[in-house]
C-alpha cells in the first residue's frame, strides 16, 4: 500500500507569520511536524507542499535541506496545490498533515492506515466528530476520490480548506471516523495559531508522559 504524508504550509500566518521555522522545544516547528510522522511505523514518504510566495522560499529550501522533496503552488487554492502534488507523487492515498501541528500522534497515522487497508474507504479521519484536540487531527484520503471529486469543488472557502467538502457531504462518501475515549479538558487547543501558543505548548508537553497511547486512547 502506496502512502504518502503532505505536509501543508506557509510562512505568511495572518495571526503567526513564519511559526513553521519558529523553534519549538530546541527545533523547528517542521522539524517535530516531520518528526512526528516518522515516528510512526508505516513511515511515509513526506512532501513539502507550500505556495510559490517569495515569503515561502524560506520554507522551501529548509524543507530541501531536510532531504524532503518540495512541491509549490497556489497559495490560496489549497486543492490545486495538492493535485499538482498527487501529479508528481503517485500514491493509493495521502495523509493531509497540517504544518501547525507539532504534537501530531504518530500511533494515529498507523491507526487510520490499518483501516485503510482493511476497507474500501474514501477518507479516514478523527474530526468528525472530533475527539481529539485541535493541533492533533489526522485525514487519510483516497487519491482517486480525491482527483475526481476535485474536478467538481468550485466554492473559495472548499478549496482552500480540502476536506471541508467531503465532511459537508459525508453522506456522498464512504469514511470512517477515529475516537478518543478519553477527553482530557473540553476545547483542549493543541495546534499553534499565535505566538503565545508556543510556550503554552511546550509546557503541555512537557508535563506529559510521553506514552501518548495512554493518553489518547483509541475506542
Amino acid at each position: 500500500m502506496n502512502l504518502v504524508a503532505i505536509i501543508q504550509c506557509r510562512m505568511t500566518s495572518q495571526r503567526y507569520p513564519g511559526k513553521m521555522l519558529a523553534p519549538f522545544l530546541g527545533k523547528t516547528v517542521l522539524d517535530h511536524v516531520i518528526e512526528r510522522i516518522k515516528k510512526s511505523k508505516i513511515k511515509p514518504k513526506i512532501i513539502l507542499a507550500t505556495s510559490k510566495d517569495n515569503e515561502d522560499n524560506p520554507l522551501a529550501i529548509y524543507g530541501k535541506h531536510l532531504g524532503l522533496k518540495v512541491v509549490r503552488g497556489s497559495r490560496n487554492d489549497v486543492m490545486s496545490r495538492f493535485v499538482k502534488t498527487l501529479k508528481q507523487i503517485k500514491c493509493e492515498a495521502f495523509f493531509r498533515v497540517c504544518g501547525d501541528s507539532p504534537l501530531l500522534l504518530p500511533f494515529l497515522f498507523d491507526e487510520a492506515a490499518n483501516i485503510y487497508k482493511n476497507n474500501n474507504l474514501d477518507l479516514v479521519t478523527n474530526i468528525l466528530p472530533r475527539t481529539f484536540p485541535t493541533g492533533m487531527s489526522i485525514e487519510l484520503i483516497n487519491t482517486k476520490t480525491f482527483m475526481k471529486t476535485e474536478k467538481q469543488i468550485t466554492g473559495k472557502k472548499y478549496r482552500e480548506h480540502i476536506t471541508k467538502y467531503f465532511y459537508k457531504k459525508n453522506k456522498n462518501f464512504k469514511i470512517s471516523n477515529i475516537l478518543c475515549n478519553n477527553i482530557l479538558v473540553k476545547n483542549l487547543k493543541l495546534a499553534l495559531d499565535n505566538p503565545d501558543d508556543l510556550k503554552k505548548l511546550e509546557n503541555w508537553d512537557l508535563k506529559r508522559k510521553k506514552d501518548y497511547e495512554k493518553i489518547f486512547p483509541i475506542s
